[in-house]
């Protein structure tokens, strides 16, 4: 296997054995770009220093970095951040955010910054499928899911507001994880809607998405806790949007839940209409009012360069509330976490679609968030795990899995069994 195919904890194991170098593991990487990224097109910038600071960093203490890619709207020393546009200032940052500066101590190689969508918005950017380079990525993390699908990193970070981070994981087969809220610092990132916003990651194991949560958290990795499948409750949630997906993955997720249950499992159908319909709508509202905000300096100086979608969409949401109707949201909002924790004492983890279809065979848009934005809202933890492939297009699906709020640990002991026992080849 080539360097760059391993996963982080595969790679750092090797190297411990003494069987692969720290700088021929991000030298495989830098190569697997050069050669794929002119179509996948993935990559906004590449840091040209990387190797030699991998190498200082070994000559120094002997310990190997992990390549690691950064969306385009955080922050990265030395690098610019255009965020999606072409107007922002293309000079390098001075200052890493607070999640970059960890990653950077931590001894993290920071390959580059990935492509976003504009303003971690809608509008596509030019990143690619690398399943099928006539099918989206989905967005707005599209270049983080897509380098870490063709196995030019091994892991990225990503943000998520709507689907981010869980419908590009799904449409690209790879795992996309967004933590409890707040858990991951956000300062040096652009913010959306603050009160959702969120910084995941996307991988190819649940392995490495637990190392990095330790480095992010700056607390010692122990591991991922071990559970077994017939200890667990799921609650397949069948609430709106359900309906709205392809009736193939409906499918795939109804045989998931009979074969789990013949591992022992406990699955119970679980309605929660009320409560996610209701989110899906607050989001709307809430985001929009956060986000017209937010990019107020963009709305007032870029507006004519901004897309049609921004402006008409997200944009023109951010003017249905007042100052008022936005703390009435907030307000609402709380009892419905108040109502899901209640769910939570039912089952253990929620199992649903990570989106409505495999990746639209289309580079003009980024699919639908319908199936993410009440749990982004709700600020619970989110996994998409790469379990099923369609019949027809050969293309991923995910699936998405939910646990109570500040319950991470859960959802990546979860996560683990199921990869085990459910992971396609």
């Amino acid at each position: 296997m080539e360097p760059y195919a391993l996963t982080a904890t595969e790679a750092l194991s090797r190297i411990e054995s003494g069987f692969l170098s720290a700088t021929a593991w991000v030298e495989s990487c830098l190569e697997r770009i050069r050669l794929r990224d002119p179509e996948v097109r993935a990559w906004e910038s590449v840091n040209q220093d990387v190797l030699d600071e991998v190498d200082a960093r070994w000559r120094k203490d002997g310990r190997p970095s992990i390549p690691v890619g950064v969306k385009d709207i955080i922050d990265v020393r030395g690098q610019p951040t255009m965020m999606g546009t072409d107007f922002h200032d293309p000079g390098p940052k001075t200052r890493d955010g607070g999640s970059v500066a960890i990653m950077r101590e931590a001894g993290c190689a920071l390959i580059g910054k990935t492509v976003t969508t504009e303003l971690g918005h809608l509008h596509p950017g030019p990143t690619r499928n690398p399943r099928n380079l006539g099918h989206t990525p989905g967005g707005s993390s599209s270049g983080s899911a897509a380098a870490v699908a063709d196995q030019m990193v091994p892991l990225c970070l990503g943000t998520q507001t709507s689907g981010s981070v869980i419908r590009p994981a799904s449409y690209c087969g790879v795992i996309g994880y967004k933590p409890t809220f707040n858990d991951f610092d956000k300062t040096g990132i652009l913010a959306n809607a603050p009160s959702i916003d969120t910084l995941g990651m996307f991988a190819r194991s649940v392995d490495d998405i637990g190392l990095m949560r330790g480095i992010l958290l700056e607390e010692p990795y122990q591991g991922i806790d071990e559970i077994n499948l017939s200890d667990l409750r799921i609650g397949v949630l069948r609430s709106p949007p359900w309906e709205t997906a392809e009736t193939e993955v409906l499918d795939l997720v109804e045989n998931f839940a009979r074969d789990i249950t013949d591992q022992g499992s406990q699955v119970v159908d679980l309605r929660l209409d009320r409560e996610i319909s209701r989110l899906l709508e607050l989001h709307r509202l809430i985001s929009g009012y956060e986000f017209r905000r937010s990019i107020a300096f963009e709305r007032f100086h870029q507006f004519d360069r901004l897309s049609t979608v921004l402006r008409e969409g997200r944009l023109a949401d951010g003017q249905e509330l007042d100052s008022r109707g936005y703390q009435n949201a907030l307000q609402e909002l709380t009892g419905l976490r108040s109502n899901l924790a209640r769910a939570f004492q039912e089952v253990d983890v929620i199992a649903t679609p990570s989106a409505a279809s495999p990746a639209p065979r289309t580079l003009a848009a980024t699919g639908s968030a319908a199936f993410n934005s009440a749990w982004s809202l709700a600020g619970n933890p989110v996994i998409s795990l790469p379990l099923f492939n369609s019949r027809e297009s050969g293309l991923p699906i995910g699936c998405q899995f939910i646990v109570g709020f500040a319950k991470d640990n859960l959802l990546l002991a979860a996560s683990k069994e199921i990869m085990a026992a459910f992971e396609i080849t």
